[in-house]
């Protein structure tokens, strides 16, 4: 009887995390086996780990705002797949802090799918009772619990960070987090000399692709969360005013950027290690010498055709359309040569069939007489004039928009 039943346990990011379960986890976990012996009693052994076949699902470290909790993911998941018609949790706030989110499974979800929701501690059982105004009041009074705690931090840190204390969970490379004490950091000397060596070579004409190149042949240290230099690392080092003395936070708001007259500074609490002008002519540099690359011909007219977002060329195979959100990482989709060749055989097929149908055809025979040996400028001229949108898939799954009338 205990297969489609499920606890839920989840403690939030404020607790402690260690490599084994919290005891924050294990009491929770407790008082749910307890309560599922009061209501089956006549199981005279009692519940327990080993004799039952609950399944649990835990979110150590993970906040009831949020969402994004593995486990709470795949218990609802298994929930709607109907392996799972009983879920537990010691109190409402360990399922959710959101009101909305815990009204629409308490009224709708859970109710429509024919599942038994108990909460231990707030004498809830969907069984029993149906959602009340002391359900509503409760659920109101965790989102609000969390947004309270949640702006009493903000305050403590920001008033931290104005009395000169460092508070981010990070250290800018070239400075020491280990011997961070009373929000004071000190400058790593090995860091701080390849620090120094990018502002110099920045300050010199080289731009960021040619800095991380140097640095990677000569095999200097990374840092401890890359494995070797880029040109966006690069080019953040370089416009981090951190490394004049300088410490900018209250960039965001409630998670929206603000404009730069609102952000907040605070010069002479941690040691520089490049002096303004050197900063400034760095800055310089990078900006005059590191041009954008070119674009791929197929820039601004393909589309991703699962997430339905613009396609980019491979960060280490340019010749490559590559897609950034559907998963992590590059997802390879269409060398930008076959396409083009699928591009130029479709409009010319479609030539064919609906000749009336180009305005201009002088375009498409440029291109044709060229026995395919076009250049950039042709084969974007082409594709601009003729397609309006390239949506692409795996396994060269095309639809092509054209721009014209069929």
């Amino acid at each position: 009887m205990y297969n489609k039943t499920a606890f839920y346990a989840r403690i939030s990011k404020a607790g402690q995390r260690s490599n084994s379960i919290s005891n924050s986890i294990k009491n929770q976990t407790g008082i749910l086996y307890n309560a599922v012996s009061v209501l089956n009693p006549s199981n005279n052994g009692g519940i327990s780990e080993k004799n039952s076949s609950i399944q649990i699902f835990i979110d150590d470290g993970y906040s009831g705002r949020s969402t994004r909790r593995p486990a709470f993911r795949k218990m609802l998941a298994k929930a709607v797949l109907g392996e799972i018609d009983t879920i537990l949790v010691k109190d409402f706030s360990r399922f959710s802090r959101e009101h909305i989110l815990m009204s629409e499974f308490l009224e709708q979800v859970f109710p429509g799918k024919g599942i038994r929701f108990i909460s231990v501690a707030d004498c809830y059982d969907s069984a029993i009772n149906n959602t009340s105004l002391s359900t509503s009041f409760k659920s109101l009074f965790n989102e609000y619990y969390c947004k309270d705690i949640s702006h009493k931090v903000k305050s403590v840190l920001s008033a931290k960070k104005e009395a000169g204390s460092y508070c981010m969970a990070n250290v800018p490379f070239g400075y020491n987090k280990d011997s961070c004490k009373d929000g004071i950091i000190d400058i790593n000397c090995c860091e701080a000399r390849i620090v120094h060596k990018i502002f110099t070579l920045a300050a010199g004409g080289l731009n960021c692709r040619e800095i991380a190149d140097i640095l990677n042949k000569g095999n200097f240290f990374a840092g401890r969360k890359y494995s070797q230099w880029d040109s966006s690392y690069i080019w953040s080092i370089i416009n981090n005013p951190f490394y004049i003395g300088m410490h900018v936070w209250h960039k965001y708001d409630s998670g929206i950027r603000l404009p730069k007259e609102c952000w907040k500074t605070d010069t002479g609490k941690h040691s520089a290690i490049v002096n303004t002008e050197l900063y400034n002519r760095a800055r310089q540099g990078t900006a005059k010498s590191s041009p954008k690359g070119r674009r791929h011909i197929f820039h601004g007219i393909t589309k991703c055709k699962t997430c339905h977002k613009a396609l980019c060329a491979g960060r280490r195979k340019k010749d490559f359309l590559c897609c950034n959100h559907c998963q992590a990482g590059e997802l390879k989709k269409i060398q930008t040569d076959t396409l083009f060749k699928i591009c130029l055989d479709r409009i010319n097929s479609e030539l064919l069939k609906h000749p009336c149908s180009f305005k201009d055809k002088n375009i498409l025979a440029k291109i044709l007489a060229g026995n395919g040996q076009c250049g950039f400028s042709d084969k974007e001229l082409l594709l601009h004039n003729f397609i309006q949108k390239i949506e692409i898939g795996n396994s060269h799954d095309i639809d092509i928009f054209w721009k014209f009338h069929l």
